[in-house]
């Protein structure tokens, strides 16, 4: 699809995972939901295991190999000024893209803190990080220092714009003066969100939730089947979730990247109650360890949390909005178009 850019300037966003994967790597891809709702702990071991180079090449040649030609195609026929990868996987064939139309190669990474080296193949390109611990990461497994540069995660920047929770809500049909939380498994519906609301259930809190069940339709029936004792709304997969997200007072959910991004963009306080193994642990930890967040991954801890926050005269929730700020500084998303610009040569008109 095409998005829209400034004058001069034409962007298009492609998803070779999904119309140029071989039937072998769809079946890979369309795995990743299943595994990540009915066994998360399966995540952890499939994540170290293709860490390693071997593991690595075996993926790029059986799984996904039928993408470069996809993508060259794409790149034939669309003539990329500057190429741009946003995915572990796609770096291979990025690159014979962006040489098959003679266009620099750029990778946004997004993994917040904890980056698979994925990311970093091809050797030798650059890499624009979301974080400082995303950089240290990189230069850790062996990136040269002048190859790699920490822009921030780019989100919408809507979502950094002041706005009125109360407004917002109103226009979704949800109370305008009543704290509302936004529980969420990221796009699969993932990390035991159930729990979660059970746990804001029997606090007995003066509140509502804002429900993004995602892809999990088994979620969404059984939260629109339930008499619940406090207002809750229910999404399923929403293209554009910042709306929703603009207007809630408290992030609860899984420790997914832009998930942390963009709560924290929008002046969110912060209760992460999962993680997988692997990159989304580690920003579990970065994000409780910088005051960002709380950490509920317990069972029984969100009962306890919850109430501090909401209860206490905003003070526990300012303090984390106020980490959230100084950590994932604003304006990352036109850091990263600019840099590409750069790096790429090119010049808007």
């Amino acid at each position: 699809m095409q998005s829209e850019a400034a004058p001069g300037l034409r962007v298009e966003i492609a998803d070779p995972l999904r119309s140029g994967a071989l039937p072998q790597a769809s079946l890979l891809l369309r795995g990743y939901g299943p595994l990540v709702r009915w066994a998360p702990a399966a995540w952890g071991p499939l994540f170290a295991a293709f860490s390693r180079p071997a593991a690595g090449a075996v993926l790029e040649r059986f799984l996904l190999s039928g993408l470069r030609t996809a993508m060259v195609r794409r790149a034939l026929h669309t003539r990329p000024r500057v190429v741009v990868n946003l995915h572990p996987l796609l770096g291979p064939g990025a690159l014979a893209a962006a040489g098959a139309v003679g266009a620099p190669l750029i990778t946004v990474v997004t993994d917040l803190t904890l980056v698979h080296p994925g990311w970093l193949s091809p050797k030798g390109i650059p890499l624009l990080t979301p974080s400082e611990e995303a950089t240290s990461s990189c230069l850790r497994q062996g990136v040269p220092p002048g190859l790699v540069e920490t822009t921030g995660l780019p989100l919408d920047p809507e979502l950094e714009r002041s706005h009125s929770r109360a407004a917002l809500r109103q226009g979704l049909g949800l109370d305008p003066q009543l704290p509302c939380l936004l529980v969420s498994g990221g796009a699969e519906g993932a990390g035991g969100v159930e729990r979660v609301l059970l746990e804001v259930e029997a606090s007995a809190l003066p509140c509502q939730v804002a429900l993004l069940c995602g892809r999990n339709r088994r979620l969404l029936r059984w939260a629109t089947g339930r008499n619940w004792r406090m207002p809750v709304h229910a999404f399923s997969f929403l293209e554009d979730p910042g709306p929703l997200i603009l207007s809630a007072d408290i992030y609860l959910g899984k420790a997914g990247p832009t998930a942390i991004g963009e709560a924290s963009a929008a002046g969110m306080g912060m209760i992460l109650t999962s993680a997988l193994r692997g990159q989304e642990r580690a920003n579990l930890d970065w994000a409780v360890r910088r005051g960002l967040a709380l950490e509920a991954v317990r069972n029984g801890e969100v009962a306890r949390i919850l109430p501090a926050l909401l209860e206490a005269g905003g003070a526990p929730l300012a303090r984390l909005r106020l980490a959230a700020r100084r950590e994932m500084p604003a304006g990352a998303a036109a850091r990263a178009a600019r840099r590409i610009l750069e790096l790429g040569l090119i010049t808007p008109r």
